[in-house]
């Protein structure tokens, strides 16, 4: 049970109490009063338990019955008694609130709150016999106040229930597109592994079995078919490692600094590496696919850089300004012609697909740098 359920459910067997001493306590004198009321005021209860836990499972009709039982009575018996008896009714109000159908919310609230507006006139004309005109010359403001307050009461209500629907729209909605985007790099990660370790082990495979028909006739084959193996076999790991890293990439929704901070903290323990990192924070208030791609691009440069850069120092830097620029440089060999590799080409795909762009910087013996640029993208 959530919080405000409990909540109101413990006031409501405390009002019950109020209403129960109220009606007792002014018919200490009358027993057959104390005896009609109080079978009343028990049904009221008995019907908003069964309304409660099991009629809502009924039908809508016998749901609806219900509350109107619950209103006459409490009207009948608010009449009769007074006192705090009233209260009830605008306790009623929240069921009604709460309900689905608005066809049945407009009529119910039209019920309920005529029978607290005309209930005062009533009491005084009937019970006091107080004549029409003497009753809106004498109580013409407290009934305008009771007016007032019965509005703020109704509009608070349903301000409420607005947002507590609006909040569930927003959780399933947010359930959905986490589901989705799950989906989506469950298929990114499939494909992955389907066009480059598949492709990979459907070549290494091929490569052993002709190794193994040439080995008793051509060493110098062999040897070459091996070297090849080796190679695929290293194309495989990386893959996979690939692969891997995507899986491990849902986490970023939960902090991309901490997921970056964690990703140089394993290189730096594996490799003689140093990362220096400079992250603005107003990147944790973009959405995770986002997120998800900047991860991918810093973790991409870094193994860049330890595959063919040969350093052993790395500088990040993302700035979230007019626009959204990453910078990474290492301190490596550095080249004059850049050869775009897998990596590099993976790393432009992803960055094209958010309608970005990627720059390099390098030269012989200088390091090697990338800028990515993206447009100020939205929240």
């Amino acid at each position: 049970m959530k919080k405000w359920e409990r909540y109101t459910y413990i006031l409501r067997q405390f009002m019950y109490l109020v209403f129960l001493y109220d009606i007792v306590s002014s018919n200490m004198g009358n027993r057959k009063s104390l005896i009609i009321f109080t079978t009343l005021f028990l049904l009221i209860v008995i019907n908003d338990y069964l309304r409660s836990y099991y009629l809502y499972k009924k039908s809508e009709g016998i749901y609806y019955t219900s509350i109107i039982i619950s209103i006459i009575i409490g009207g009948i018996l608010t009449f009769f008694t007074w006192g705090y008896m009233n209260i009830y009714l605008y306790i009623t109000i929240v069921d009604i609130a709460f309900l689905r159908n608005k066809k049945a919310i407009k009529y119910l609230a039209i019920l309920n709150i005529s029978i607290i507006l005309l209930l005062p006139f009533l009491y005084e004309v009937i019970l006091e016999g107080t004549g029409i005109l003497q009753f809106f010359k004498e109580y013409a403001i407290d009934y305008l106040m009771l007016s007032i307050y019965l509005l703020f009461y109704l509009i608070s209500t349903f301000s409420f229930r607005a947002l507590i629907i609006e909040k569930a729209q927003v959780e399933k909605l947010n359930k959905e597109i986490e589901e989705l985007t799950i989906t989506k790099e469950r298929n990114r990660v499939a494909q992955e592994i389907h066009d480059n370790l598949g492709h990979s082990l459907v070549a290494l495979n091929m490569n052993l079995d002709v190794a193994y028909n040439v080995i008793d006739k051509d060493m110098d084959k062999t040897k070459e078919l091996i070297d090849k193996c080796q190679n695929l076999a290293q194309d495989s790991m990386d893959s996979l490692r690939k692969a891997v890293y995507a899986l491990k990439d849902e986490d970023i929704s939960k902090g991309l600094i901490k997921s970056i901070e964690k990703l140089v903290y394993n290189i730096e323990d594996e490799n003689n590496m140093k990362i220096n990192l400079n992250i603005d924070e107003e990147i944790e208030n973009y959405s995770p696919e986002y997120k998800n791609l900047i991860y991918t691009c810093i973790k991409e440069s870094i193994t860049n850089s330890i595959k063919h850069g040969k350093g052993d120092k790395i500088h990040i830097e993302l700035e979230v300004n007019d626009e959204i620029i990453l910078r990474i440089k290492d301190n490596g060999i550095g080249c004059d012609n850049i050869i775009k590799g897998n990596g590099l080409i993976g790393i432009e795909e992803r960055v094209n697909k958010f309608n970005g762009d990627i720059s390099y910087i390098s030269k012989k013996g200088e390091g090697f740098e990338l800028i990515f640029r993206w447009n100020k993208i939205r929240n």
